[in-house]
């Protein structure tokens, strides 16, 4: 297989960095910053866990492959059940009830664009059982958090992606930056969203973890 190199990352749609008129007076270094900013695809990978998951991921993923690269590190870290998790910027997430991994992906499915566009929305899958945890979450500016105790399986299929390691790496989030949550009529989608899933997982079928 040939190594990933990073390449420019690509944004969603609803977030980007901030433009000289967006941000207050005197505010040369943040403009020379984002100048000079080199947000890429690529991931970082820290082992210094402790008792509950080993390894923690962060990882620049190009905004049309989120969903795609979601579902495969969900299928291929998590359980048969598993817990779906939507969220809103800067907020605490909602957590929805264990379900059987395919329910908990596909709850999903309807608002895949979305959800990997939308400058408001996070979501993720999680699995938790005997003080151990398999987590994806997908923070806002669409970046990629995973705890895991299965570092070797996230490497794989990041790099499967076309995802290279990287020594260091920059987030859009680290710079002045704007989110946007609107459609083609320029109304905020999110709240919808935000609402019908969590609807959504109310409806999803109870899955019992084996004790």
């Amino acid at each position: 297989m040939t190594t990933p190199k990073p390449e420019p990352l690509i944004f969603p749609s609803g977030v980007r960095f901030a433009r000289k008129n967006e941000m207050p007076q005197g505010n040369d270094k943040d403009l020379a910053r984002i100048a000079r900013a080199n947000v890429t695809t690529g991931y970082i990978r820290n082992d210094d866990g402790g008792p509950t998951f080993s390894s923690y991921f962060e990882a620049n993923i190009h905004a049309p492959n989120v969903f795609a690269v979601f579902t495969e590190l969900a299928e291929s870290l998590l359980p048969d059940i598993a817990a779906p998790i939507i969220g809103l910027k800067d907020e605490e997430p909602t957590f929805g009830i264990y379900t059987d991994l395919a329910s908990a992906i596909g709850v999903f499915r309807p608002f895949e664009d979305l959800l990997q566009n939308d400058g408001f929305l996070e979501f993720g899958i999680t699995f938790q059982n005997n003080g151990k945890i398999e987590e994806i979450f997908v923070k806002s500016p669409k970046y990629f958090t995973i705890w895991t105790n299965q570092p070797e399986i996230v490497t794989q299929v990041l790099e499967v992606a076309g995802i290279p390691k990287c020594q260091t790496l920059e987030f859009i989030d680290e710079y002045p930056m704007v989110s946007k949550s609107v459609d083609k009529m320029g109304n905020a989608v999110w709240p919808n969203v935000y609402e019908a899933l969590k609807a959504a997982f109310g409806r999803l079928p109870i899955a019992v973890l084996d004790q």
